[in-house]
């Protein structure tokens, strides 16, 4: 979304997801994490994600021609109607019978769209005959296998774009193919109520676990507005934004900051306590929202898409020391 410039990207990936419950939750998690819909009804029948798209190339082929295909299209959608116009030739047939099939209807909210070619010439010429013919309300919508990099590139060499719609590399998940996250126990709760913490050990050092029952702590610059550290503690610790907090890298001990001008905030929120419901769920809505407002508080240098710095996430001093203790056999 944020490759796109404030166009609008659509979530296209449910044919290449790994099952229906991928297609379905991907749909979901793509509108939180800011997709403007999906091309995945389902998910608009089970979480309001707004549902939309265009047509198939096997549509258009269905037909004896291509403005008959769009022309029948046009009966049928006849409000905001998208026609995908590269099935046999973008600009000797497909925008020709688009423009022909438009003007037949009298509709002129609309778009056309591009799944394949040279898009940034395709485009360029394809918003000349739009406008040629008087229909400059008349979008363009590209596909093909897009990712955050593509789409930075088109727009940078000067593609006439509209908007996106984005699958394979989206809900698929191309950059992070397999999730490195795996549950491990970290913490016994005995009969008198004491917690004994647990560590997994590991050549690896990266598998090597953060032990105990813990709480997280989000850690905001007053001043900024944005978010320094995460900041990971024992359950029973308390963070007082009152007074400096110093924290340090766990891995590079030797890396410290004192937070003065800071506010903290616990981000765990219980679910259940003691088997009872004490969470007010929110809507698929209100969680794009949420989303959005905490992308906001990340510091550019985080979220760019080459070489983004690391945001931090440090331990507690007493949970360091814990961890280590463990570590030694103590």
């Amino acid at each position: 979304m944020r490759a796109a410039d404030g166009r609008p990207v659509s979530e296209f990936g449910s044919r290449r997801a790994q099952g229906t419950a991928a297609a379905i939750y991907g749909a979901r998690a793509s509108y939180i994490a800011g997709c403007a819909g999906t091309a995945c009804t389902i998910a608009d029948e089970l979480f309001g994600v707004p549902a939309g798209g265009t047509m198939a190339h096997s549509w258009v082929q269905l037909f004896d021609s291509e403005f008959e295909a769009f022309d029948t299209y046009c009966s049928i959608y006849p409000n905001n109607p998208t026609l995908l116009v590269d099935t046999y030739n973008v600009l000797k047939k497909g925008v020709p019978n688009a423009i022909a099939a438009f003007k037949k209807h009298g509709i002129t909210k609309c778009a056309v769209r591009l799944d394949s070619g040279d898009i940034t010439y395709l485009t360029k010429k394809v918003r000349k005959m739009l406008d040629d013919e008087g229909m400059s309300d008349c979008k363009i919508v590209v596909s093909n296998s897009l990712d955050e990099y593509i789409i930075r590139d088109l727009l940078h060499q000067g593609a006439v774009i509209d908007s996106f719609g984005v699958g394979e590399r989206l809900v698929t998940s191309k950059s992070e193919p397999v999730f490195g996250g795996v549950y491990k126990l970290v913490a016994v709760e005995e009969k008198d109520g004491n917690i004994t913490p647990k560590i997994k050990i590991s050549e690896n050092p990266q598998k090597i676990t953060n032990p105990h029952f813990k709480k997280v702590y989000r850690l905001y610059d007053r001043e900024t507005g944005k978010a320094e550290a995460d900041y990971l503690c024992v359950y029973d610790e308390n963070v007082n934004d009152n007074e400096p907090l110093t924290i340090f890298d766990p891995v590079h001990t030797w890396k410290e900051k004192t937070l003065t001008n800071y506010r903290a905030e616990e981000l765990l929120k219980p679910i259940f306590i003691s088997g009872k419901l004490v969470y007010e769920r929110r809507t698929v809505k209100e969680i794009r929202d949420f989303c959005a407002q905490q992308i906001e508080t990340l510091w550019d240098e985080v979220t760019r898409f080459e070489n983004p710095h690391d945001y931090y996430v440090d331990l507690s001093k007493k949970l360091w020391d814990i961890k280590h203790d463990l570590l030694k056999g103590k």
